[in-house]
């Protein structure tokens, strides 16, 4: 049997480890840009009616179905001197910067359909450019090291980076759009515009500080045979699903945990302008999360190197669902009582963040052993589309809920509507985080279970290469 190449010649330096994580931080600018504030600024400053800006989202993360496993194919069959995943870093950067700020733009003289027609263009081409740079920021990680506790910690990395572009998105938008309206005059529309501009920017040069600290091993391998990327691509990543039983656990985990704990992050604002009266405390409530997850990523790492990170997961879902139910039937009026409980729900869910990207590149071996193909942009493009797409159902399903509810933006709410936003941002979270713990119950790759796949894959590649070496 192949010997598995030694841990000290697996591990990654700080610094190599700083410099992949800060790309998380520029793609969390985006990222909480669109998943925090999008709905609102559709609804509450371009005035489109709360079901068409569910609907947009929800149709934008359906064509990222199409282009998450594309991409997969394309950064997978990519051979360049600076490798296969970095230089989508260094070209796509700018690119994806023009895109975030048409997409936070309200064009004047614009209204009704052709208002909708604007959104929903801009927002396809603001994700269309997202996954060209994400699905090869993710795999990057599975090229770094083949040991799955040092991705672990890599993982844990990547999330303090995340959280602090989290933090600093949800803490700083508030107050830039604010101070920015104030520079044009009080009109909210340019204000927004401007603060894109600032984000966009900033975003940029920490991607490019990504490409600049990071690096690839050479390729051994070929690009992949066969026809260029198509639909074919989406019917492999299917049948990669059906034969990959823990990608699947982690697939459904990451649906169910997008689709419901999202719920709160959305609503927050909605919560404290209309029933707190408050919405200037908003700010500081989105910046909890991530806040925490600053905080949490490397506990939950050590948890999961004391234990497993089935067991992280698991944990961080119980504490979960306990806050998420004590929100709904506590009164959460105060800004503080609510910052309070948004720490208790964050402890739980930033187990999400860092056991979702620490467990997704160990079912790359598991895969390369099942299928003999090693595909990392894939199985990154296939998971990542599972949580855009979760996301864009959320919207959905937000916007029909908000018009259940009675819910009508700008005016005074009613004591039935804000009951009804309270169990949106609680009770539908906790059954999230309750369906999440179920499907990960039986997740199996644990440390020694990975070793071994690693063994046996360098086994059978170690008699691959010695029958062709005899022929």
């Amino acid at each position: 049997m192949a010997a598995a190449s030694s841990p000290a010649a697996e591990r990654l330096s700080v610094w190599r480890k700083v410099g992949y994580a800060s790309g998380d931080l520029g793609l969390n600018v985006y990222w909480q840009g669109i998943s925090l504030f999008l709905f609102f600024f559709y609804t509450d400053v371009m005035g489109i009616p709360v079901w068409w800006a569910g609907f947009t989202i929800f149709v934008a993360s359906v064509w990222d179905g199409v282009t998450d496993p594309v991409m997969g194919a394309i950064a997978d069959r990519t051979r360049t001197r600076r490798g296969r995943y970095r230089p989508y870093l260094l070209f796509g950067a700018p690119v994806l910067a023009i895109g975030f700020v048409a997409a936070f733009l309200a064009p004047p003289g614009l209204g009704g359909g052709a208002l909708i027609v604007y959104a929903l263009i801009t927002h396809l081409l603001l994700r269309t450019l997202y996954t060209v740079l994400a699905i090869p920021y993710a795999a990057l990680s599975a090229r770094m090291t083949p040991d799955s506790s040092e991705r672990g910690a890599l993982a844990g990395w990547r999330m303090q980076a995340a959280a602090l572009g989290g933090l600093t998105t949800a803490f700083a938008t508030p107050a830039i759009v604010q101070l920015m309206s104030q520079i044009a005059g009080g009109d909210p529309r340019l204000g927004w515009a401007l603060a894109a501009v600032t984000m966009a920017t900033t975003a940029t040069a920490i991607l490019w500080l990504c490409f600049a600290t990071t690096s690839e091993p050479a390729d051994s391998q070929a690009a992949p045979a066969g026809r260029g990327p198509g639909l074919h691509d989406i019917l492999a990543a299917a049948a990669m699903l059906r034969r990959n039983g823990p990608l699947l656990r982690v697939f459904v985990a990451i649906i169910m945990a997008s689709l419901c704990l999202a719920m709160m992050s959305k609503t927050l604002l909605y919560w404290f302008k209309y029933a707190v009266g408050n919405e200037a405390a908003a700010g500081p409530a989105l910046a909890v999360t991530p806040l925490v997850l600053l905080v949490m990523a490397p506990v939950w790492v050590a948890v999961a190197r004391a234990t497993s990170k089935r067991v992280a997961f698991l944990s961080g879902c119980a504490i979960a669902c306990v806050g998420y139910l004590s929100f709904f039937l506590l009164p959460m009026q105060a800004p503080l009582a609510i910052y309070a409980m948004l720490a208790a729900i964050a402890i739980g869910a930033s187990a999400f963040a860092v056991m979702f990207w620490a467990m997704l590149p160990d079912t790359v071996e598991y895969d390369e052993w099942v299928s003999g193909d090693r595909q990392e942009a894939r199985v990154f493009g296939f998971a990542t589309f599972a949580q855009k797409a979760a996301l864009g159902l959320n919207a959905l399903l937000l916007g029909v809920l908000l018009d259940l509810i009675g819910f009508v933006p700008n005016v005074e709410q009613s004591e039935a509507t804000l009951v009804g936003l309270k169990a949106i941002m609680s009770l539908i979270p906790a059954l999230g985080a309750a369906a999440t713990l179920l499907a990960l119950w039986g997740y199996p790759i644990d440390q020694r279970f990975h070793d071994g796949l690693r063994a046996k894959i360098a086994e059978r590649e170690a008699a691959l290469a010695s029958t062709h070496s005899a022929s």
